[in-house]
């Protein structure tokens, strides 16, 4: 009988395991002011999800638009305050370096302890970061001083099986844009709430 419970709870924290499975880390520059952004801009990378399908990239961009306009951002056709971008690790890991990308770090940008157990590794030296299967990264980046000021990673926002993608890239990214709503100043907060209330 008690084998039998132990098997059951076994099995019970096998079924729960996936729906704990995301976790979501922001890594900041302290001394960015960014309340001051008002123009931004997406870019595409060589590591996003047009590879894998572009709807599931579509729906990325879209909704990194709709977040960023709704924080009081407005598009830029051209030198735009800051350059939105994101990757995916779809299969495999992920390797990024900053030196490819011609920016550098933030003034006081220093990636937490999260690194040391949670979406990957890092070389200082080499400006290199290693990102586990199945993480989403969402970057801005400073375009007139050329630096990265932020830096969102979701774990477990991508799977091999796509048609199950799309709503766990929504989860992530909801997750992840609230997180620069506090760094926007709640604007973008505040304008969603204003917009459900008057739906």
């Amino acid at each position: 009988m008690r084998i039998d419970r132990l098997v059951l709870a076994g099995l019970l924290l096998f079924v729960t395991l996936p729906a704990l499975g995301q976790k979501v880390h922001v890594d900041y520059d302290n001394a960015t002011a960014f309340s001051e952004y008002k123009t931004f801009q997406i870019r595409p990378t060589s590591r996003d999800l047009r590879r894998v399908s572009h709807s599931l990239h579509d729906h990325v961009v879209q909704r990194l638009s709709e977040y960023a306009l709704e924080g009081a951002l407005t598009v830029a056709a051209s030198d735009p305050d800051v350059y939105i971008v994101y990757y995916a690790a779809y299969w495999g890991e992920l390797e990024l370096t900053l030196n490819d990308l011609e920016y550098a770090y933030g003034e006081s940008f220093t990636p937490g302890t999260y690194w040391d157990g949670g979406v990957g590794t890092r070389d200082v030296t080499k400006k290199t970061f290693r990102f586990k299967e199945g993480t989403l990264i969402v970057d801005v980046w400073d375009r007139e001083r050329r630096l990265l000021v932020w830096r969102g990673m979701a774990t477990a926002a991508l799977k091999r099986d796509y048609h199950k993608n799309e709503k766990k890239l929504s989860k992530a990214l909801d997750k992840l844009m609230n997180q620069w709503d506090e760094m926007h100043g709640n604007r973008a907060r505040a304008i969603r709430q204003l917009k459900a209330e008057q739906n």
